[in-house]
């Protein structure tokens, strides 16, 4: 991975990216854009605390180098996730169970697609924990996931009316 990421960072560094943006932020954003390349599930914020670089800053060089160096970036599958999000959630392997399977029946029905990963995963969770009894609000899915409370909620109504949960 660390090799993937200094080639990025070097074929950016090559073409001037870097005018305007620490070599830091370069290096993160390379870094970020490796995960997603070869689909592993680091998220923004995962990058910027091992880094120490802001979020935001790292959002805006990884859409520089994406655009600049025209790569091939595939869509995230929100199942790689759910093992993350559910961990951090405390939730039961009957929960986790649910989840993937509400996220599977999401992805075929066409809804998963365009969206947030991490909002719905920690949406089907949350949806999946009161399906089962088990209790989680949405502050804390929100807290798992990494999103706010009004992600879980609109991701569980647009949800729960494709599912028909």
């Amino acid at each position: 991975m660390t090799a993937e990421a200094a080639r990025i960072r070097a074929r950016g560094l090559e073409r001037a990216l870097a005018r305007g943006r620490t070599v830091a932020e370069i290096t993160a954003s390379a870094l970020y854009a490796a995960c997603r390349e070869k689909e592993v599930p680091a998220t923004l914020d995962d990058v910027a605390a091992a880094s120490g670089v802001s979020r935001d800053a790292i959002a805006r060089c990884y859409r520089l180098l994406v655009n600049e160096l025209e790569m091939e970036i595939p869509v995230l599958d929100p199942a790689e996730y759910l093992a993350k999000v559910a961990s951090g959630a405390k939730m039961i392997a009957d929960v986790r169970a649910r989840a993937l399977e509400m996220l599977h029946r999401a992805e075929k029905a066409g809804v998963a697609a365009g969206v947030d990963p991490l909002g719905i995963t920690g949406s089907v969770l949350y949806m999946a924990a009161a399906l089962e009894g088990q209790k989680l609000t949405q502050r804390s899915a929100a807290d798992a996931a990494g999103v706010t409370e009004v992600t879980i909620r609109n991701q569980s109504k647009r949800l729960r009316k494709a599912l028909g949960e």
